[in-house]
């Protein structure tokens, strides 16, 4: 039986706003993919498709429950739901796309890992770098190595001792600790999902990274003896390990920003949600006082079977009930 009353907050309301909570986190997921890790864009569209849903979804149901200016409420309320299904669609773009990305999981959470792995090489290669540099400056002395200190005379001892600063410069605990913290924070992203999407979606702030630490490792490297030969260069910033991990991530890139057609699980799980987001609208009753309905008219279908024909014999009666609007000084009437 329906009530008078405006508006009521249900179990409906619950489910429509898990789904919309649902949809605004892999709807962000999906934004940031496309966008390549625009975080600020994708909580912008988020809150733009939130509030599309609840206007298309939650604004029928107050319509629906208005008691007042019934005619005019209706239209809108039509308009509304009628419209609903074309932005649900729209809206629905971004969601759609996390799931394309959650299909090709396996490719990007591999070939994601292997990319991270990669930049570990840099620290090898660096310390290959450095082993070479400090091994040519060591043959470049006039003394030799002896195994007992004894056996050194102060000017070996001295050519030693410069060997030794060489390493210590450009192995320091700068780098020490530059290696272990890079190395832990790979080790810890390595096993990201594409749910995560502040790592994978976020290959921008990692490139920097990594151009960051091979930044550090080629001004470390600048650091010279006085001794040293002047054709002395520099770490590179073209490692192979870093043009690899970068390539690997021009090949990530590109496969999560290609938009394609929705997959089945994309589909299968908006139908559901589309239904959970109409819930609050389905089971709010609409004021008596209304004469109208989401197609049509109550009071002429009501008007319609109040018209009860009874036959006596060759007559037959027209009996109207009382709900009729129409007011005369009979109740019937016969032909």
């Amino acid at each position: 039986m329906a009530i008078n009353e405006t508006l009521k907050f249900s179990w409906g309301h619950i489910i429509a706003f898990v789904a919309l909570i649902f949809i605004s986190y892999v709807s962000f997921m999906g934004i940031t993919y496309l966008t390549d890790g625009n975080f600020i864009f994708a909580g912008i569209g988020v809150v733009v498709i939130d509030l599309i849903l609840i206007l298309f979804f939650i604004v029928p149901q107050i319509l629906k429950a208005t008691d007042a200016k019934f005619d005019r409420r209706i239209i809108f309320e039509r308009i509304l739901i009628c419209a609903a299904p074309i932005f649900f669609v729209v809206v629905m773009v971004p969601y759609a796309h996390f799931w394309t990305v959650f299909k090709n999981r396996e490719v990007i959470e591999k070939t994601f890992s292997e990319s991270l792995e990669t930049t570990k090489g840099m620290f090898d290669s660096y310390e290959e770098y450095a082993e070479a540099r400090v091994r040519a400056y060591s043959d470049s002395l006039t003394v030799r190595y002896y195994d007992t200190v004894a056996m050194r005379n102060p000017q070996e001892m001295r050519c030693l001792n410069q060997v030794e600063a060489l390493s210590l410069q450009l192995k320091s605990d700068n780098f020490d600790n530059l290696k272990a913290t890079a190395v832990e924070w790979v080790d810890d992203a390595a096993g990201t999902t594409v749910w995560n999407v502040f790592k994978i979606g976020n290959l921008k702030t990692i490139e920097k990274s990594l151009d960051d630490w091979n930044s550090s490792l080629t001004e470390f490297s600048k650091k010279k003896m006085t001794d040293e030969s002047a054709n002395v260069k520099a770490f590179t910033s073209e490692d192979k390990s870093v043009m690899a991990a970068k390539e690997k991530f021009n090949t990530l890139r590109s496969i999560y920003t290609s938009v394609k057609v929705p997959t089945i699980i994309a589909i299968g799980v908006a139908v559901l949600l589309y239904a959970m987001l109409m819930f609050p609208y389905f089971i709010q009753n609409r004021n008596t006082k209304s004469i109208y309905s989401l197609f049509g008219n109550e009071r002429s279908k009501k008007s319609a079977k109040s018209a009860k024909p009874k036959k006596e014999g060759n007559e037959i009666t027209f009996v109207e009930d009382g709900s009729s609007s129409n007011k005369g000084d009979y109740d019937s009437f016969t032909i």
